[in-house]
């Protein structure tokens, strides 16, 4: 809930189509409050992502900051590097600086979003603003109640375009109205071949984008049988499956591969299509939720 009496605002910007909406209108909705912009890169973000984030913040004059996580020995919590866009990482560096230190991320060792999002980004805010003096907008908007968290209330979390009844048409409207553009697919978005993504949607970019894989495939081969000093619950799996993966029922990408080859439903775009109900997948794989 966006705190009384306090006009302080951290919006959170992921570079899909719903949350940079939320970043050009929330100066509009709160002309007198005091508003920085930062999105967090784990250097698995799609590219044109990244460029679409950089134009639109050009144009549009957010001063947006590009956060980039750094990890360190054990026992040192994660910091942060303010970087320019230029500079930014793209080859997977972060992502692979995290595994080394966590393991391999999965839906039970969802390590990355906090490590390499939420974190970061809190620990800028809090460095501008002091310590939770500030309210943290999301666009999650009001057709996507289902990915409130239930906690937004004590933890100053707001949702801008929710609170306004923004549904996806409504987005779909608004971009169809602006200049810039994002060239690629909404399933494309956030870490190319996020885990918490559907099988459809990962085996629709194998087909379409099967360079794709060859990263998410490396970091399988590299460290999926590397055991972690103290993590026992994550060994005794990795033991008892061969190896540890990102994916659903510990498939790699070999079978990622293989199942795309067989016939399947194409998996859509929802910045065209207003709802895919055959996709189903975790937080991330439909926007990837920060706070």
């Amino acid at each position: 809930m966006k705190l009384k009496n306090n006009k302080n605002i951290f919006c959170s910007v992921s570079a899909g189509y719903s949350s940079v909406m939320m970043a050009i209108k929330i100066r509009e909705w709160y002309p007198d409050h005091n508003i920085i912009y930062a999105m967090a890169n784990t250097s698995k973000e799609h590219k044109e992502s990244l460029s679409f984030m950089n134009k639109c913040n050009e144009f549009y004059g957010l001063d947006m900051k590009w956060i980039e996580a750094e990890f360190h020995e054990k026992g040192v919590g994660v910091t942060y590097n303010i970087v320019d866009f230029k500079n930014l990482k793209t080859n997977g560096e972060i992502f692979e600086d995290g595994i080394k230190k966590f393991g391999i991320p999965s839906v039970i060792n969802k390590w990355c979003n906090r490590d390499m999002k939420l974190v970061p980004l809190k620990k800028y805010a809090d460095s501008v603003f002091g310590i939770n003096n500030y309210s943290i907008a999301v666009g999650i908007r009001a057709d996507e109640m289902d990915r409130v968290r239930k906690d937004y209330k004590e933890n100053n979390v707001f949702y801008p375009l929710l609170d306004r009844g923004i549904s996806v048409r409504d987005r779909n409207k608004f971009w169809k109205e602006q200049h810039i553009k994002l060239n690629i697919p909404a399933y494309k978005g956030n870490c190319d071949m996020c885990f918490e993504k559907s099988n459809r949607k990962l085996m629709t970019i194998i087909n379409e984008e099967r360079n794709l894989s060859k990263w998410w495939d490396k970091m399988i081969k590299e460290y999926g049988n590397v055991k972690l000093e103290g993590k026992q619950s994550y060994n005794e799996l990795m033991e008892s499956n061969g190896v540890m993966t990102f994916y659903r029922k510990y498939r790699t990408i070999e079978d990622l591969i293989e199942m795309s080859k067989k016939p399947f439903t194409k998996s859509t775009d929802e910045y065209i299509y207003e709802s895919d109900l055959f996709d189903q997948e975790g937080d991330c794989g439909s926007g990837c939720v920060v706070f």
